[in-house]
């Protein structure tokens, strides 16, 4: 969405916006993915926020094909995904502040590299597949647990 564009948007400006109708809107708010706000008896709306949810959830439904009920389960695994991704950082900060900065040369003498900073799934741009984001490059490798395997 550019700079330009109004602050809150109809369920009809949403659907056009996003390239669906109405109802699939109305069908994604009965799902429970998405929740318009309203300001005492007038029309639904929906602010920048909740566009983005509402992009997120018409780009896994309709572009990637997942249903409603798998889009449920994605945005609710996102979520969690970014809780503990501040908690980790949280955890990161602490550990600095009582260990020093240089704590993780220290930790790991052989060279392994300082936990990535600023990751997030709004950093993936491509939920395709082609070329998305990759947390310090590692692919989905595990933490070491110390001793070889």
């Amino acid at each position: 969405m550019s700079a330009n564009e109004p602050e809150v948007f109809t369920l009809e400006e949403a659907g056009k916006t996003l390239g669906v109708s109405a109802a699939d809107i109305e069908s994604y708010i009965e799902e429970g993915l998405v929740t318009p706000r309203r300001e005492g008896a007038g029309p639904a709306f929906f602010t920048r926020v909740e566009m983005r949810r509402l992009w997120s959830v018409v780009t896994l439904h309709r572009d990637l094909g997942i249903n409603l009920p798998g889009v449920g389960a994605v945005l609710q695994l996102r979520e969690q995904y970014e809780r503990v991704r501040q908690d980790l950082a949280m955890l990161i900060e602490i550990v600095e502040r009582e260990l020093g900065p240089d704590c993780w040369d220290r930790l790991w003498p052989e060279g392994r590299p300082r936990p990535a900073e600023n990751i997030s799934v709004d950093d993936v741009s491509d939920l395709g597949g082609g070329q998305a984001a990759q947390p310090g490059g590692q692919g989905g490798e595990g933490p070491s647990t110390g001793g070889g395997t």
